[in-house]
């Protein structure tokens, strides 16, 4: 065999974790009852996949009530708007039929606000672990749901001895090997 020159790079070997690039628990903003889980373990889910819903029969019941005072107060600041110019009412009047439509159109907008609360969704794209719920259970605002992984692309997390940080820089390849993947790179 003809010698030939040949450069080599020093090594460095070192134990290493696979980290995610993003990863948290998905929890609920509400307390509620799951009423439909919407996931399976392990798949994956894009931005705002819906994950479960609670129970939301009783904030729909008061949105329409709210909806419905929405309307009568609508109905009753148009006509006090229709009065006011030929001095039929007082301008206090017509003042607190405006604050009564913009609190009633408050009061709805709330209620629409607590009703997407009880839907839990995904905050990003990732694979989903082992959920650590089950359809029935009471939840409080904050319960763990399920683990939420962005998995591309992922990390490689080590150290090295200090005596050997002369031999790394930025730009260096390196090769990571997992023992759940013998042969690949």
């Amino acid at each position: 065999e003809e010698a030939r020159e040949e450069r080599w790079q020093p090594r460095v070997s070192a134990v290493g974790s696979v980290m995610a690039f993003q990863g948290t628990i998905v929890s609920t903003e509400a307390d509620g009852i799951v009423r439909d889980i919407k996931f399976q373990a392990g798949t994956m889910v894009n931005t705002t996949d819906e994950l479960v819903q609670l129970d939301v029969e009783i904030e729909q019941a008061q949105l329409r009530a709210a909806e419905a005072a929405a309307e009568w107060a609508r109905v009753s600041f148009n006509r006090a708007k229709e009065l006011f110019p030929n001095k039929s009412i007082p301008q206090a009047e017509l003042e607190s039929t405006d604050s009564g439509l913009k609190q009633a159109d408050a009061q709805v907008d709330n209620l629409r606000a607590v009703i997407a609360k009880k839907t839990v969704r995904a905050p990003f794209a990732g694979k989903l672990g082992i959920r650590r719920i089950n359809v029935g259970q009471f939840l409080e605002k904050g319960s763990p749901v399920v683990s939420l992984q962005a998995l591309d692309p992922v990390y490689v997390e080590f150290s090295l001895p200090q005596q050997r940080l002369g031999d790394v820089a930025e730009g260096l390849t390196v090769a990571v090997i997992s023992d759940a993947y013998p042969g690949d790179h």
